[in-house]
């Protein structure tokens, strides 16, 4: 198979197999929130990508598509190895397996003007600490694009659930940012319409998951939300940002 990195394409265990049949659910059943999010993201990517947290590929594939070389990275060797599976006939693809809580990270010495960390960040405690590393990886002017979860007023058992570490402002996140050598080219809110079903869920009824049958719901109510999506700049559940980094 095509790519370089460890992990792989071995037969996967069976407690891989059945935690990446339950995501492709994941992925069918939320696909038109995938499709929304790469469209706002995709205006600020640059010819070399490496995406962070890559799992199955939900949005991955949106970038292989593009043509330009990426990195796909996981902690996973599990992950790791799907993704060469799903992505073998690509050449442009290379696989790095990446753990965020080392101190440096390998990703082959290949130049990267790009980082997509999407749903990421909140899971690490020392997220300082990860965004000085992705700085390191970038030439000056070179971008981050995340999505983090909004508003820690939010945080409930879901959150908890999830292994999320917190949730940001746009202060926060912001002030993170330029403390880190990036600075900030746009942030904008994402999803308000999930707001109500957050707190009823996870905060009211202190469920541990969503359900299908919500995912399934949110996603059929998709294309609505795009086409008011000016209501997003009064809040969102999420944030969207891009920074660079500075000279």
């Amino acid at each position: 198979m095509p790519g370089s990195g460890d992990a792989a394409g071995a037969e996967l265990p069976e407690q891989d197999r059945l935690l990446i049949e339950e995501l492709h659910k994941l992925e069918e059943a939320t696909h038109l929130n995938y499709d929304w999010v790469y469209d706002i993201i995709a205006p600020h990517l640059g010819r070399s990508i490496l995406e962070v947290g890559s799992g199955i590929g939900v949005i991955s594939k949106f970038l292989v598509a593009r043509g330009d070389p990426v990195i796909l990275s996981d902690h996973h060797p599990g992950y790791l190895a799907y993704l060469r599976d799903r992505f073998h006939h690509v050449p442009h693809v290379t696989y790095r397996l990446l753990d965020l809580n080392d101190e440096r990270y390998d990703v082959g010495g290949r130049p990267i003007d790009t980082i997509v960390c999407l749903n990421v960040l909140e899971h690490l405690q020392d997220d300082g600490r990860v965004l000085h590393g992705f700085r390191d990886l970038l030439n000056a002017g070179g971008r981050l694009l995340l999505q983090i979860p909004n508003y820690p007023s939010l945080f409930g058992s879901l959150d908890e659930a999830y292994g999320h570490f917190r949730r940001y402002s746009r202060r926060s996140i912001v002030g993170l940012l330029m403390g880190t050598g990036f600075r900030v080219v746009s942030i904008r809110n994402f999803n308000p319409l999930s707001i109500p079903g957050w707190i009823l869920a996870g905060q009211v009824l202190r469920r541990r998951e969503l359900s299908p049958t919500a995912l399934r719901l949110y996603n059929r109510l998709v294309p609505l939300a795009r086409k008011v999506d000016f209501i997003s700049r009064f809040g969102g559940l999420a944030l969207i940002v891009c920074a660079e980094r500075r000279a």
